[in-house]
């Protein structure tokens, strides 16, 4: 059963990436307010379904997943970070090949077994992750010397942040499995999640406010137009966290029925929806050997789902 949930996330989570690459070069401040619709809109959806299906959440829950709350929701802000710097079509497989340490960590740790065939399957999408992200980004292809410096460190920086993405993201998968193996049910961990997301997005929407109001003041105290802008909501950023949130609830289901050394590469294919969509959307090229290697790792999901 874990399969069907599995393969819900990768489809809501390509889709959700590829809505918030579109908006997150549109304000210099969108980090703030991905993290800020993310937080606010799953925290509602944790309490609504604390509260519907009536779900025991004290202080001792919420501070057991605290710490792992912190560096999701830290990984989050490298990944849209990353996002304004250079391609998703480079910045998500390599970010995703973070279920490599989800996968070790799972076996050595937790001691979970895979097939040899399974096994052969999870080097292939791993392999096939960090072969699709060497991908040159067209910036670098800038006529002058400094032009193309400074491409270079927009773009060093972009893949900064994902390796940043790449290490807590594996963590953090794996500590979510040893979790809900016997501390933690899934309901529990996703309204935790929940509950402290939403705190963490309450404090960013705030900062947002706070930095647009000194903005304001200084262009009012040098006699310039005032930026009115407040911390609203817009309907892509609406629709992306939403389908974001529907997805850290079939995310959650996966890894409680599955095992993680499994469900990590399987979840983390999820890239492979986001350079479909970037390529069809936002118009991001993929060169003939990346569409091979999206069907190497799409015929590896398809040996990983066998049992």
């Amino acid at each position: 059963m874990w399969i069907v949930f599995a393969a819900l996330t990768v489809l809501l989570w390509g889709t959700s990436e590829t809505i918030f690459k579109k908006v997150s070069n549109s304000d210099k401040d969108s980090v703030l307010k991905l993290i800020s619709y993310n937080g606010i809109i799953l925290g509602s959806a944790g309490l609504v379904f604390m509260f519907i299906t009536k779900t025991e959440i004290t202080l001792d829950v919420i501070l057991t997943y605290l710490p792992n709350a912190l560096i999701f929701i830290t990984s989050m802000f490298c990944t849209y970070a990353a996002m304004k710097f250079t391609k998703v079509s480079i910045t998500s497989p390599l970010q995703n090949s973070s279920c490599a340490i989800t996968t070790i960590l799972c076996i050595l740790v937790l001691h979970q077994q895979v097939a040899w065939y399974q096994a052969l399957a999870v080097v292939a999408i791993l392999i096939g992750l960090i072969l699709i992200s060497i991908n040159k980004d067209e910036s670098l292809k800038e006529d002058t010397e400094e032009k193309q410096k400074c491409s270079r460190r927009v773009y060093l920086t972009g893949v900064a942040f994902a390796l940043g993405y790449w290490m807590l993201d594996g963590m953090g998968s794996f500590m979510d499995d040893y979790l809900l193996t016997d501390t933690l049910t899934d309901d529990q961990l996703f309204i935790a999640y929940g509950i402290i997301y939403m705190c963490i997005g309450i404090i960013c929407a705030i900062i947002y406010n706070v930095k647009k109001y000194i903005q304001n003041a200084k262009l009012k105290a040098s006699g310039q137009v005032i930026e009115k802008k407040k911390f609203t909501f817009d309907k892509y950023k609406l629709i992306g966290t939403l389908i974001e949130t529907t997805g850290q609830f079939t995310y959650t289901k996966a890894y409680f029925l599955g095992d993680g050394a499994l469900v990590s590469p399987f979840i983390a294919s999820y890239c492979i929806v986001t350079m479909i969509l970037s390529r069809i959307f936002l118009k991001e090229k993929l060169t003939k050997y990346q569409y091979i290697l999206i069907a190497i790792i799409l015929t590896s999901l398809i040996v990983l789902s066998l049992e």
